[in-house]
């Protein structure tokens, strides 16, 4: 008999168990939470449904029983359903461009140029052009780039998550400091302030962030670059397979046209989301078109790409579902009519605050409440209505106000698990969420200091 006690080692369940948990939370909450609800009406220059600040009144209690959230999940998919046959169609298109190997060319190329230390400098450089792009656009319609972050990660001889953090993370600090996002408008427009006024301390707030986001993540690839069973990912499985000895593809005259090809496609995806409000819808389309076209130039044969196409779909369809379910979460505090209450119970908090903590407390307190309404848009017609007039009454700038709530809306999107984008990547790229969080706490608690200090500052200084 071996007498030696073995050890238990806790292992965090699948993504789709955690959501689930999440959810029968939830609607225990609906439960304790008294159902109540603010008078709404709509923004004729915006069309937008606003709330009256001070007509909260409690309403007769709904809780969503366990038993309904099976129902619940599947009205959550069907109303995602844009979003979900999103992921799945760019996945399936992107297989497409991957099988030509264009990119595990251009791999190969990059690992010799990047060879000798220099493989450092690329994080900064690729995490730079994807906050760019994240001045404008929301993180999920990157959930597509997701494979090819990975790809080049494990190039330079780092990890999925390195990978994923070089995207995910590069749109997600501008996109919460929010200079010129659609979402900054939008609670702007609520507050009465002109649009994407103030924008130079929130592009002062997206240098701090990338800064600091970038440094973080370098430690940790140099760290799993000199070990690499230091990687939170060493010894997991089913993470996005990408073996560098297979970048050793020739580069050829089509992978030139086949990158060109590419460029232009997102050249044109960024122009048509900025300048005729592109959604999931008209990206998948452009998408199916990139797969075509590039697997034709290839010279790859119709079949092909529709195997091609299907093994994409197959491998995202995971990851797809998880968006649909993890917004279940929201449509169940919506449907219990308790969102108002903890939203108007949050608000009153700040009037206990000292004047220089109230912008840090309402910096925190619209994180707390992003775990309820998660989009962006949705929250700000629900908050800014409220937030906007009690900031003149605590003695706090609407402009502030604002900043408070782009950046609580934004930053704990990446620790969220029924945040989509967030589950979106760690479902293409096959990383277990807790493995993630590993990585992500410590930055997040850095965000959170950061978000803390700067808007104290922008107390200071009446911003």
């Amino acid at each position: 008999m071996n007498n030696q006690t073995k050890k238990i080692k806790f292992q965090i369940p699948h993504a789709y168990v955690i959501i689930f948990l999440l959810l029968i939370f939830v609607s225990l909450m609906t439960y304790v939470i008294p159902a109540g609800s603010y008078e709404r009406y709509e923004d004729p220059a915006t069309g937008t449904e606003l709330v009256e600040p001070g007509t909260y009144q409690q309403t007769e209690a709904s809780p969503v029983s366990p038993l309904e959230i099976p129902t619940m999940v599947v009205d959550s998919m069907t109303n995602n359903a844009e979003l979900i046959f999103s992921i799945i169609i760019i996945s399936g298109a992107l297989e497409i461009i991957l099988g030509t190997g264009m990119f595990h060319a251009f791999c190969n190329k990059l690992s010799k140029v990047c060879a000798g230390g220099k493989e450092k400098f690329f994080i900064p450089l690729i995490m730079l052009v994807f906050t760019i792009l994240g001045l404008t656009q929301s993180t999920d319609k990157f959930i597509g780039f997701a494979p090819i972050g990975v790809m080049l990660a494990l190039t330079l001889g780092y990890d999925a998550i390195v990978g994923i953090a070089m995207v995910l993370l590069g749109v997600g600090i501008s996109f919460s400091a929010g200079p010129l996002h659609a979402t900054t408008a939008v609670a702007q427009e609520i507050a009465g302030l002109p649009l994407y006024s103030g924008m130079g301390f929130r592009i002062v707030t997206t240098v701090i962030l990338y800064i600091v986001t970038v440094f973080y993540t370098v430690r940790y690839a140099m760290r799993i670059k000199q070990d690499p069973t230091k990687s939170y990912l060493h010894g997991v499985t089913g993470i996005l397979e990408f073996d560098p000895k297979d970048a050793e593809v020739s580069l050829c005259k089509r992978h030139y046209a086949i990158l060109a090809i590419f460029i232009v496609g997102i050249a044109v995806l960024m122009y048509g989301c900025k300048t005729w409000n592109w959604g999931m819808a008209e990206t998948s389309v452009l998408f199916i078109w990139l797969g075509i076209i590039c697997g034709l130039v290839y010279g790859t044969g119709p079949s092909k790409i529709c195997k091609l196409f299907i093994k994409g779909a197959n491998a995202s369809t995971g990851a797809a579902l998880v968006v649909g379910l993890g917004a279940a979460v929201s449509l169940v505090l919506t449907s219990a009519g308790i969102i108002d209450t903890v939203v108007m119970n949050l608000s009153n908090l700040l009037n206990y605050m000292p004047l220089i903590l109230k912008a840090p407390a309402m910096f925190l307190v619209n994180i707390v409440i992003n775990f309820f309404i998660p989009s962006g848009n949705g929250q700000a017609a629900v908050v800014m209505p409220i937030m906007a007039p009690m900031s003149d009454v605590i003695g706090i700038s609407r402009q502030n106000a604002v900043y408070c709530f782009k950046l609580g809306d934004g930053l704990c999107n990446y620790i969220l698990p029924h945040a989509s984008a967030l589950m979106g990547f760690l479902g293409v790229t096959g990383v277990p969420y807790d493995k993630w969080m590993k990585f992500m706490w410590k930055l997040f608690c850095i965000w959170l200091a950061v978000g803390i200090v700067l808007s104290m500052i922008a107390t200071v200084m009446n911003y």
